[in-house]
């Protein structure tokens, strides 16, 4: 029997971001969090009540510790995590914006503990240990290691019958388009759930047009289960293998911080489809991403009645498990 309901592997970093009103060139005091895609969606799923193992690399200091703590509290098994004495952690800068100035991103990730890890650092029968592992685009962009980990947690996981989401999430200051489309296809193509936003579609495999015709393109050259196309303020839609289509529309919501709802869109969509619902996985996917744009920081920092109400709306019967 799984031990997990979803297990992860990928970097998480330090995030410090400026008050609103503020900007980094000036600002004499930044709020301090943390933030990495797939421990966003390991903490959405465990508030939701899912059993969580996120895999990683970390110095032994203080970040690393702020990490890994914060990680545990919210829920997520971090037993997994390999320890180094040496190295950093990764950092990203927010600039905080207000319409019409955007919010700016400077990171500062490059040599850090997980991008110069050895691949057998992280074993791969960890992703056996769940009835789901979730990867993202982001892991392998970092490193060659970090490229071989997340292959070989695929192919363990693949053989073993475990299905695999992945999120295509492509960071053009990590690699250009073109080496992300030839490292992504053939991961893609072992994915039983694909999350792609709309423009990663265009930006990577030059797929256009209305948005079924975009996650048709997908559909066709991947082949997964389910494809799964984010399309921002114009919500969302799912295509099975059969060709049946969900659509969802966006839910309007007063923007706090936008940085993290892609995850919590994927961690909503998982929670259905780990219940065999893809259409409450849609439908909960997009209410969840527009509830996280009203908490600052990565997290879906969500209470326990926020989540009843949207699993209310969602038409969802599940119930929180502590």
């Amino acid at each position: 029997m799984a031990g997990y309901d979803v297990v992860t592997f990928g970097e998480t970093m330090i995030r410090f971001s400026t008050a609103p009103g503020e900007r980094l060139e000036t600002a004499t005091t930044v709020e301090i969090g943390i933030g990495g895609a797939e421990s966003n969606v390991a903490v959405a799923l465990a508030r939701l009540g899912r059993r969580v193992a996120w895999a990683s690399v970390l110095p032994r200091n203080p970040f690393g510790a702020r990490i890994a703590g914060e990680l545990r509290r919210h829920g997520v098994d971090t037993t997994h995590i390999h320890w180094v004495d040496q190295g950093r952690a990764g950092v990203y800068y927010l600039d905080t914006g207000a319409a019409p100035r955007p919010t700016q991103v400077l990171y500062d990730r490059a040599g850090s503990a997980i991008a110069v890890c050895n691949p057998e650092d992280i074993d791969p029968a960890l992703a056996t240990r769940g009835r789901l592992l979730h990867l993202t685009g982001i892991t392998p962009a970092l490193s060659p290691s970090c490229a071989e980990i997340t292959r070989r947690l695929l192919t363990a996981g693949t053989a073993a019958g475990i299905p695999v989401s992945i999120d295509v999430n492509y960071r053009s200051r990590l690699w250009t388009p073109k080496a992300a489309a030839e490292t992504l296809a053939p991961l893609c193509s072992e994915a039983t759930i694909l999350f792609c936003g709309r423009n990663d579609a265009g930006t990577l495999w030059g797929l256009s047009g209305s948005d079924e015709e975009v996650a048709r393109g997908l559909a066709e050259r991947f082949d997964p289960a389910v494809t799964v196309l984010t399309a921002g303020a114009d919500g969302a839609l799912a295509l099975t293998r059969d060709g049946t289509i969900y659509r969802e529309p966006a839910v309007p919501v007063d923007v706090i911080d936008r940085v993290g709802a892609g995850d919590a869109f994927a961690a909503g969509f998982l929670h259905g489809y780990l219940d065999g619902d893809v259409e409450l996985g849609l439908r909960l996917g997009v209410r969840l991403a527009a509830l996280k744009m009203t908490v600052r920081g990565d997290l879906a920092v969500l209470s326990d009645d926020d989540i009843a109400a949207c699993l209310a709306d969602a038409g969802s019967s599940h119930t929180i498990v502590r």
